[in-house]
């Protein structure tokens, strides 16, 4: 899938390719195949830059549903306009709301690929301790949730998050191609990525 209208910054064409990159990697490390069609949440997704890459990760496993949720309106009609389904049979969905309380969402359903990019735990560590909890609650038997970081201690603080509340980590990687940011020490895109599961 291809975005219809480019992309905002320099340079994330190339971060969402790598991304792709490393998202097939891990589903062979996993041996993760999701139901076909899939069912996929971006959570806290802001503009979503991420969606191409997730569809094209996922194939030859088709995308029937898609939802992004984040709390930005102006972000949310960006990733509405420059996501559009290439096929009648998938359905996009991007909505403004608090990723946080998806427990509320009563309407939603179970999900196959629960994608948290750049989570931000230290931004409010309990916001993000129901967040992360709640998204484990969304997958389907045998789904994932799958979240990237920016920094080293964030992206363990995240993981020690989950693991209280009964997550299998599947898999834990550096991201070797990420890219560096120089507004601070020891960040760069898609830094680490890390997937885990609901314990059976």
């Amino acid at each position: 899938m291809r975005p219809a209208i480019p992309f905002r910054h320099f340079g994330i064409d190339g971060d969402v390719s790598r991304l792709g990159h490393l998202m097939r990697e891990a589903w062979g490390l996993i041996r993760f195949v999701p139901e076909s069609p899939a069912t996929v949440l971006n959570l806290a997704c802001g503009r979503a830059d991420e969606t191409g890459a997730l569809f094209e990760a996922l194939a030859p496993v088709p995308v029937g549903y898609y939802l992004g949720i984040d709390l930005l309106p102006g972000d949310i009609a960006e990733a509405s306009q420059r996501w559009r389904p290439s096929s009648s049979e998938t359905r996009i969905d991007f909505r403004t709301g608090d990723a946080s309380i998806t427990h509320r969402m009563k309407q939603l359903p179970g999900f196959d690929l629960v994608f948290i990019r750049h989570q931000n735990f230290w931004h409010d560590g309990p916001q993000w301790d129901r967040l992360l909890e709640n998204a484990l609650n969304c997958l389907k038997p045998g789904g994932v949730l799958a979240f990237t970081s920016y920094f080293d201690r964030e992206h363990a603080l995240a993981l020690a998050s989950l693991k209280m509340v009964g997550a299998e980590v599947l898999l834990n990687m550096r991201h070797a191609a990420s890219r560096p940011l120089a507004d601070a020490p020891g960040k760069s895109v898609d830094r680490h990525l890390a997937i885990v599961s609901r314990s059976s």
